[in-house]
């Protein structure tokens, strides 16, 4: 049974312990802002590492506090490692998922493949990097959901990351037009309006325009501009789309779209011609016999209104 004063002490040191973890957080959270201004691409390495000295800490005290209140469970535990080794075993094998993304956190904020901030696709999901924690990383997809990934599983999947080394993106942009139209107009007016977009960053030859093929309804142009970042172009890219749209239709020129032509041959032809032309007589025919005036409107056509006297008897 649990003695008073043992029981304050626990409390105490657990106490004491609690207040020593915080106050080491927010002076490393200090010192990370005024370093990370001179090192902003260590952000990811130094947050982890605040993580894992601050958990180390914190278990250290609440192990020392209660061995110290408790010295008895110092030789308790040891016997209990001998003799039981199987539950180590046990042991270590739950918790071996827990280790290696403990082991693939400490790998990530060191080689950093990918950083907080960064904007990265994974698994088909384009998302950014919002924080890397010992188990886990949070991914923030463009929909504003989070993805709660192991570290572990990051290690071992391919990811595209599209801030690392240059965060700049190429803008592709498809368009087709008809063959009647005049090609080199429409070039012209498609790299236009790529100059003119205001996210656009002109370089070499950049923005151009190619043909790409020539496809069944007409030839498909090829539009490539260069934008800051990712999110960036793939606004872009509806931007320009738009744009184009409205001065294609301004200077005549078309964007086809699948047509079928019909070949009938004669002898169907004139099949379908006789029936339609006696489709046309039924319905002549038809139209005739309702304008003829019927029996009832020949019998009435001689009878005459009778007015009726002021005198005469009225029924209702």
């Amino acid at each position: 049974m649990l003695e008073p004063l043992s029981v304050m002490y626990l409390t105490a040191g657990y106490g004491v312990t609690f207040i020593i973890v915080y106050l080491l957080k927010r002076a490393m959270e200090r010192a990370l802002q005024t370093r990370l201004i001179e090192h902003p691409k260590l952000k990811t390495t130094y947050i982890f590492l605040t993580r894992v000295v601050l958990l180390i800490i914190a278990l250290l005290g609440v192990s020392t506090v209660t061995f110290a209140v408790f010295p008895q469970l110092g030789g308790l535990f040891s016997s209990l490692l001998i003799t039981a080794g199987f539950i180590s075993i046990v042991v270590g094998l739950a918790a071996q998922s827990s280790l290696s993304n403990l082991i693939s956190g400490l790998l990530v904020s060191f080689t950093q493949p990918f950083r907080i901030g960064d904007a990265v696709m994974f698994k088909g999901d384009f998302c950014f990097v919002e924080d890397i924690r010992l188990m886990y990383t949070v991914l923030r997809t463009w929909d504003n959901r989070r993805l709660i990934v192991p570290n572990s599983t990051l290690q071992s999947e391919i990811i595209t990351n599209y801030t690392v080394e240059d965060p700049t993106m190429l803008v592709p942009v498809f368009v087709q037009v008809s063959y009647e139209s005049d090609l080199k107009k429409a070039m012209d007016i498609m790299v236009d309006i790529a100059r003119k977009h205001p996210d656009c960053l002109p370089g070499e030859n950049i923005p151009n325009v190619v043909v790409m093929e020539f496809q069944d309804s007409g030839v498909l142009l090829r539009l490539l501009s260069r934008a800051k970042d990712q999110p960036t172009a793939f606004q872009m890219a509806r931007d320009l789309l738009y744009q184009i749209k409205l001065e294609f239709d301004k200077n005549g020129i078309e964007i086809p779209y699948p047509r079928r032509y019909l070949v009938v041959e004669r002898k169907l032809y004139e099949q379908l011609s006789r029936i339609s032309e006696n489709l046309e007589r039924i319905a002549r025919a038809m139209q005739g016999e309702a304008n003829k005036p019927s029996i009832n409107q020949h019998a009435n056509s001689d009878v005459k209104p009778r007015k009726v006297l002021d005198d005469e008897p009225r029924y209702q």
